[in-house]
């Protein structure tokens, strides 16, 4: 910022109510885009399996944030070895790298269960649609039989 210092001074000049409304804005629309790309897919066991255990992940990470202590730790001289752990730490603290990680991986390892698979469901308009064009043009054509008639038309009939 030291380059662009008008820019940097209207940026250190927001209010930190300002700065903090539109971080929350922008992570709502993150949200709210995340769900809607959610509600596009099917929600099969196995889409929600993977959802769920990112989300958890996700949680736990955020929950306790120095989960990454108890994985595995770096103490030696190498400085380059405690350069590359301090990224990875760095990285995978959060919980975003995890959880994209583990989604992936179990996105492409789960296999497709059968009844996941693109089978066309059926309601009950359509297994009742044949049946009930019948009676809707025995409606409309006004039909002889003792249903299509008033009560009052139809006579009693003879007992033996």
């Amino acid at each position: 910022m030291g380059i662009f210092a008008k820019f940097a001074a209207a940026l250190v000049a927001i209010p930190p109510a300002v700065l903090g409304g539109m971080t929350t804005f922008l992570f709502s629309a993150v949200a709210v885009s995340g769900i809607r790309i959610i509600s596009t897919m099917p929600f099969t066991r196995r889409n929600r399996f993977i959802l769920t255990a990112g989300f958890t992940l996700g949680f736990g990470a955020t929950m306790v944030p120095d989960w990454f202590d108890h994985v595995f730790t770096y103490d030696g001289p190498n400085q380059a070895l405690q350069g590359f752990y301090n990224a990875i730490v760095l990285i995978l603290e959060t919980g975003f790298a995890v959880v994209a990680l583990v989604n992936v991986i179990l996105n492409l390892v789960m296999p497709e269960e059968i009844e996941d698979e693109e089978t066309p469901e059926l309601t009950a308009n359509e297994v009742d649609a044949p049946a009930d064009k019948e009676e809707w043009a025995r409606v409309r054509k006004g039909a002889s039989d003792a249903e299509g008639r008033p009560s009052s038309e139809i006579e009693p009939s003879k007992a033996a």
